[in-house]
């Protein structure tokens, strides 16, 4: 590092301790991830998988002035995060956005330090902000690398650190050094953990807690290492096999969260066109859509459903479903909307999937998941509008893909791609620049990203029927959006709040700005007793 060039983190630490100029649309897009979490939690709380977390709590008699969502109790504030970031990763019903999912940190640390500071609400939308940027360029820089998805649980040591050294008032310094103290000792996620038991449930928790806990530190003195991602033993040595710090570029003109997807269905990102495409065929089909009168059903997908579908097959036992496993096996995922005609919460959990294993496992078994590489290739295309995202791939040496397949098949027993998968992709992304040969992001609107899922079923009268989505449902690009966010949050908040309740609690994250934090958790928590049954 040459003397008085700025490190990374110390670029990061100064664009969030500084940046104003937000624009409305990306606080819009955070106060809609806020609505989408609260309704993550609420929905998680009508069950028991959560349960375990939020009475270990309890039982450790920390005491606080901050709100667990689900149960209205009072803990410290990084134990309240745990509680609600618990309940949102419990059934997998969250939001992504470029690249991660950075709203179990972004969210929960900023209601959490907001409500103990006495924050306004409109700072802590701000805090939001700061953290998803932050959170997701992190993810974004090491997507080459031996995690994915949800497994990046690093990101939320930095996102809830960003949001809590926003509302502490940190300045850049001491921005800096929350950062680097919330990633001295990063979690690293093993599929064992997380692909089947309820373990999974404090993946994002535990990070969160850690970031709220350095803010903190920082704040009072302590320091990190500021070089602590390119350094030769630093985080990208131990988390990416190429790292793209180009990826953390672009901060004020790229706002990730112009990228925010919430999810429409419980369950891994990647299912979410292929299951609303079944609902289709559901509304359409539904009096034929019986076991005995379905012959098989083909999905067709990217690279990462597939993935996920044969690492949660890895973990399952023979013909175990569990609330874990069905959201990252399509397949199983699928089985539950056809026979249950929905797919909530409710059917996850497990006295539901014990009732109905045996249907379950008679659907899963004509279900056939099937990579697509033209689907994959779409979704790499709408990745190249990103620019920062554009000179990371282009400054890629060629002789690094070799040692790309060779640190893939060793960290995921796997061979990353078959010789024709590879050729399917590249025809597949020539094709898209000969119909799309502009790669530019809007730079004022949502960017929707592609994970497009074809559901074709064949009855045993011969006929078929075929579906397919590209944007999923719940898309900040896609026109539904707005729809599926309002509906969303009803269906979720109305069970435990009461309708008059719910409707006020939706009114004020959307409206509230001079309001405090305080009184907007008020609002989005349940209460043990008096909730509103309107």
């Amino acid at each position: 590092m040459l003397p008085g060039v700025p490190t990374h983190l110390q670029r990061l630490g100064q664009w969030a301790s500084t940046v104003h100029a937000i624009p409305e649309d990306v606080r819009y897009a955070a106060r809609a991830q806020l609505l989408d979490m609260v309704a993550a939690v609420h929905a998680t709380a009508r069950g028991s998988i959560a349960r375990p977390v939020l009475d270990g709590l309890r039982a450790m008699r920390a005491s606080g002035a901050c709100t667990s969502l689900a149960d209205g109790a009072r803990l410290a504030a990084p134990d309240a995060a745990i509680a609600n970031a618990a309940c949102s990763m419990a059934h997998d019903y969250d939001d992504i956005v470029w690249m991660g999912h950075t709203a179990h940190s972004a969210v929960f640390a900023a209601l959490a330090v907001g409500e103990l500071v006495g924050a306004q609400t409109a700072d802590v939308v701000d805090a939001i902000v700061v953290a998803n940027e932050l959170a997701g360029r992190l993810g974004a820089s090491s997507i080459l690398g031996p995690l994915n998805g949800q497994m990046w649980t690093f990101i939320h040591l930095v996102g809830a650190a960003a949001a809590s050294a926003r509302l502490l008032r940190l300045d850049a310094e001491r921005t800096t050094h929350a950062l680097a103290i919330a990633l001295a000792q990063p979690n690293f996620a093993l599929q064992p953990a997380f692909l089947r038991p309820t373990s999974k449930l404090l993946a994002a928790a535990t990070p969160t807690a850690t970031g709220i806990r350095a803010a903190f530190f920082a704040q009072a003195g302590l320091v990190g290492a500021p070089e602590i991602l390119e350094d030769p033993r630093g985080f990208w040595q131990r988390f990416a096999f190429v790292p793209l710090p180009e990826m953390l570029s672009d901060l004020g003109d790229f706002w990730v969260l112009r990228t925010l997807a919430i999810k429409t269905y419980p369950g891994c990102h990647y299912f979410q066109t292929a299951l609303a495409a079944t609902e289709q065929i559901l509304a359409r089909r539904g009096a034929a859509m019986t076991r005995d009168r379905v012959r098989r059903i083909q999905v067709d997908t990217t690279k990462l459903a597939c993935e996920a579908t044969r690492f949660a097959r890895e973990y399952a036992g023979a013909g175990e479903v569990t609330p874990v496993s069905v959201n990252f096996d399509l397949a199983q995922s699928i089985a539950v909307m056809l026979c249950a005609r929905t797919f909530g919460v409710e059917q996850l959990e497990e006295e539901w999937l014990h009732a109905h294993a045996a249907e379950l496992r008679a659907w899963t078994a004509i279900i056939d998941v099937r990579h697509d590489p033209q689907m994959t290739a779409r979704t790499i295309a709408c990745a190249r509008r990103v620019r920062s995202a554009r000179r990371a791939l282009a400054r890629i040496p060629p002789a690094s893909l070799l040692t790309l397949v060779r640190r893939y098949r060793q960290e995921y027993r796997s061979s990353l791609a078959s010789p024709s998968e590879v050729i399917g992709v590249a025809r597949g992304l020539m094709k898209q620049r000969r119909a799309d040969p502009s790669t530019r992001e809007r730079a004022d609107g949502p960017l929707a990203l592609e994970f497009a899922g074809r559901v074709t079923v064949e009855l045993a009268d011969g006929t078929r029927e075929s579906e397919r989505i590209d944007v999923p449902p719940g898309a900040l690009a896609a026109p539904s959006f707005a729809r599926e966010i309002e509906a969303k949050a009803l269906r979720e908040l109305v069970p435990r709040l009461g309708d008059a309740r719910a409707r006020t609690a939706i009114d004020r994250v959307w409206n509230a700005r001079d309001v405090g934090c305080q009184a907007l958790v008020a609002d989005l928590a349940f209460r043990a007793s008096g909730a509103d049954t309107a």
